[in-house]
């Protein structure tokens, strides 16, 4: 696939996403900023993978310091982290897999954080596959979500279509964590994050 089939694939399933985010969270769409430049981008990060540069350059993110509670998350527990704080973050995570000795290589980069240090981070593999992976800060170790950014962006559309996620009582996303289970395994064969 080219860059540019690529780019306009995981673009349409992004803004397919956005929309379903906004139709749960009205105004959560414009919480996110504006996207940033590609000299920004390239800034930040050279090499930068062509999930990110399709999120970046349509919006900057959730700031850590967002005071609309229930347009903080991106994903039920975790926030789309901010092109400002994304060095930092990056540097976060750079320590947890120093400190847990991983020693798979490959380029590793946070995409979503949540308030407890832990992250879902885009894979590249040595051989040059592209995954998702969750990273829970306190075991270091590296677990497959998602078997490709396509599927990535395929499953959490999935989960607003079905139902998978939706709003709780208070307002905040909320999600079925059985059918999340169902839903991910079904559609990220390869994975043992929703076999567990």
């Amino acid at each position: 696939m080219s860059a540019n089939t690529l780019h306009h694939a995981l673009s349409e399933r992004f803004e397919t996403y956005l929309n379903y985010s906004e139709g749960l969270r009205p105004g959560y769409i414009a919480s996110l900023g504006a996207g940033v430049s590609d000299a920004v981008m390239a800034e930040t990060l050279q090499d930068a993978p062509e999930l990110l540069k399709v999120i970046y350059s349509r919006v900057s993110g959730t700031g850590s310091d967002e005071e609309q509670a229930h347009l903080i998350e991106f994903i039920p527990g975790y926030r789309l982290i901010h092109m400002d704080e994304y060095r930092e973050q990056l540097q976060a995570l750079t320590a947890i897999l120093e400190e847990k000795e991983y020693r798979a290589g490959g380029l590793i980069l946070p995409l979503l954080a949540n308030y407890g240090g832990d992250f879902i981070c885009y894979r590249r593999t040595e051989e040059g596959q592209e995954q998702i992976c969750d990273l829970m800060s306190d075991y270091g170790e590296l677990v497959v979500m998602y078997d490709s950014p396509e599927t990535f962006l395929d499953t959490l559309n999935e989960f607003y279509r079905q139902e998978v996620y939706f709003l709780d009582e208070d307002g905040y996303l909320d999600c079925d964590l059985i059918r999340e289970g169902e839903v991910g395994a079904e559609l990220n064969p390869d994975s043992q994050y929703w076999k567990e």
